[in-house]
């Protein structure tokens, strides 16, 4: 059995259907289509034929029929369209990145609350892996002899700061040159590529200074293992109980109890970030809580370095369409900003 091109019709329309309605969808709904010049009985057959071949199935006896896991997939293939999104639109999203890239993390949280709001769906963002953004410069602040305060500026205008423990007393001029070595090294790499390279410049300091950045180093990478651990980023949690897939509350519930725990969270929204887009749909995820949704994420990049992702979570019955159309525009405009912001710093 094929899948012909009037079984692709039937498919694809009864999918768009059930995005809209929610409702399993019977042949005479299909007929009354306009779009859908066939018959009853013939559609009736057709239907018969798709749910035989895996796309179709039916919830209980004498109702109309849902679209599976396959069926969805097949449409986000082959049949989904990615729409260029209206000027109106447009011009919210640009406001948000010109208003409040300028501070990072606040344009990271922003752009949960702008997906939620534009899709209607729940919507994250993770925070950008430390070891992938562009040092501007390093500084070490003496607090005690053996505690000291590491000031980390990006050049995307991101400010971190760590207390690290020496081993041993250090004074503040032997901070200084051991800040000012790093920033050489760090000058045109990001804190992910600091290798061995900074060995070159030993030499330029002095026995106690070469002890210190020694020290340091190891302890910078320990920082960038822990910043490995991504903050995420959460809007419109409450918006699941807005589809009837969600009516039971013990479900919604556990759903939004995996929502919020971060580590799966992270990882989740992280597992494909080397795509640009990333659709997964029901079964595909391998997270019990995720497997009557769909995950579909977007990742932002630094000098084409993947950094971070957004994205949305909502029933399998989900607009993709819409959804991959505004991550796909959020995505290349979100990518620009940065690099504008970087280009400026």
């Amino acid at each position: 059995m094929t899948l012909d091109e009037r079984k692709l019709q039937i498919l694809e329309t009864i999918v768009r259907e059930y995005i809209q309605s929610a409702e399993p969808i019977g042949s005479r709904t299909l007929s009354k289509n306009p779009k859908m010049n066939i018959s009853s009985a013939t559609i009736r057959n057709e239907m018969a034929d798709l749910e035989e071949m895996g796309y179709l199935y039916q919830p209980h006896t004498s109702a109309g029929r849902v679209p599976s896991g396959k069926a969805y997939r097949l449409y986000v293939d082959k049949l989904m369209t990615i729409m260029e999104l209206g000027g109106i639109l447009q011009d919210e999203i640009k406001s948000v990145y010109s208003t409040y890239m300028d501070e990072f993390t606040e344009a990271i949280q922003r752009t949960a609350r702008l997906l939620s709001h534009i899709t209607s769906y729940t919507a994250f963002s993770t925070a950008p892996q430390a070891k992938y953004l562009n040092c501007k410069f390093i500084k070490f602040i003496l607090l005690e002899e053996m505690k000291v305060l590491m000031v980390l500026v990006t050049k995307e205008r991101i400010v971190r700061n760590y207390v690290i423990t020496l081993s041993q007393p250090a004074e503040e001029a032997a901070l200084t040159a051991v800040s000012n070595v790093l920033n050489i090294c760090l000058k045109d790499i990001t804190l992910y590529e600091l290798n061995d390279s900074i060995m070159d410049k030993l030499d330029a300091l002095s026995e106690e200074e070469r002890e210190l950045l020694l020290e340091i180093i190891p302890l910078l990478k320990e920082i960038l293992v822990e910043e490995d651990r991504q903050k995420v980023y959460s809007d419109g949690l409450d918006k699941i109980f807005n589809f009837p897939e969600f009516a039971d509350i013990d479900r919604a519930k556990k759903f939004i109890e995996t929502l919020n725990h971060q580590t799966i969270l992270a990882h989740k929204l992280t597992e494909n970030i080397q795509r640009d887009l990333s659709i997964q749909i029901g079964e595909e995820n391998v997270e019990e809580a995720f497997k009557d949704c769909s995950v579909v994420t977007a990742t932002y990049k630094i000098d084409g370095k993947p950094i971070g992702t957004f994205g949305v979570v909502g029933p399998t019955r989900m607009n993709y369409d819409y959804v991959v159309s505004v991550l796909d525009f959020l995505r290349k405009e979100f990518n620009a900003h940065i690099s504008r912001a970087i280009n400026n710093a």
